[in-house]
């Protein structure tokens, strides 16, 4: 078998079987293909290489070639990780007979603390939205939303009306591995999201003051159109995930906020706040939609980080 017809067959087994997003597939394909080109252009032949064909030797100096190409570590890990994947595959399959997947031995991540915000800085970056106008009411909707969820940008991004049960006060998301989830809405985003909907009347109007009665009074049903995207761009569209991430940038550098923020950075708050006012791991594990316990623990580690600052500020005899 040709090696661009075993990939082809990998990537149907990641999308169907697998059930990775678009992104995630598109970046697996790639780094194989940069593998594959590799490969071509060192054997010397122009046409498709048999996968069979694949040796220890072509593998290990591709691995060379990578290293020495300045990729990023995270970057590095991900194509470590595209490949192995990929011989695991056809080993598998039976497709290949050389065991290539147990000599891939991705590089270590460097351990890092993630950014997130106090309860102070969430308030603050909440407080500065001017909620006078649709859009500012949309901001403020999206940022309580995620906040009281933890969703991922992906996540809001494709969240439509039917998803959302207001009376319930729950949503369902659509995570990685296009499985669902319930999350969970508090007070603050139940009321936001419902002035949202009284408000969302069409691109036409979609900046225009509240103090037009025709917008006012137009109300509807929040789930009038249940397959339409909850948060829509002034064209009626859904936000995109750059969009999204764009608003949070801009409430953050309003609220004069001296850290780097993102959507995932919101995330991260949510859960570290559940964890420091007493929720079980296992609790937020569900709440994040975490496949492995061991992605959830770094919250931990946070957590003891703060406890031990605690305990050196207030203990007498810490210091």
């Amino acid at each position: 078998m040709k090696i661009c017809e075993s990939l082809n067959l990998y990537i149907k087994y990641l999308a169907y079987e697998k059930n990775l997003s678009g992104s995630s597939v598109n970046s697996y394909k790639k780094d194989i293909k940069q593998f594959i080109d590799y490969l071509i252009k060192e054997t010397g032949k122009e046409d498709d290489t048999d996968t069979c064909h694949i040796s220890l030797i072509n593998f290990r100096k591709f691995l060379k070639f990578i290293d020495v190409s300045r990729y990023s570590k995270n970057t590095m890990i991900r194509k470590y990780s595209s490949l192995k994947g990929f011989f695991k595959f056809l080993e598998n399959n039976g497709i290949i007979e050389n065991s290539l997947s147990q000599y891939i031995l991705p590089p270590k991540k460097d351990a890092h603390l993630f950014s997130f915000l106090s309860r102070a800085e969430i308030s603050k970056m909440l407080d500065c939205i001017d909620t006078s106008a649709t859009k500012g009411i949309r901001d403020r909707a999206l940022i309580e939303f995620i906040y009281s969820t933890g969703a991922r940008v992906s996540e809001v991004e494709n969240l439509k009306n039917a998803d959302i049960n207001i009376d319930k006060n729950e949503a369902r998301v659509l995570g990685k591995g296009k499985k669902r989830r319930n999350v969970y809405l508090n007070s603050h985003a139940v009321y936001w999201l419902k002035e949202y909907n009284r408000h969302k009347c069409g691109p036409h109007v979609f900046n225009s003051s509240l103090k037009n009665d025709a917008i006012i009074n137009k109300y509807k049903p929040y789930d009038s159109n249940k397959e339409q995207a909850v948060f829509l761009n002034r064209f009626g569209k859904k936000l995109s995930a750059r969009s999204i991430r764009s608003i949070v940038v801009k409430y953050v550098k309003l609220a004069r906020i001296d850290k780097k923020i993102s959507p995932h950075s919101i995330r991260h708050t949510f859960a570290t706040h559940l964890l420091q006012e007493g929720a079980g791991i296992r609790e937020i594990q569900e709440l994040l939609g975490h496949e492995d316990i061991a992605t959830t623990q770094i919250y931990t580690h946070l957590n003891i980080k703060k406890i031990k600052q605690e305990y050196e500020k207030y203990h007498p005899r810490a210091k």
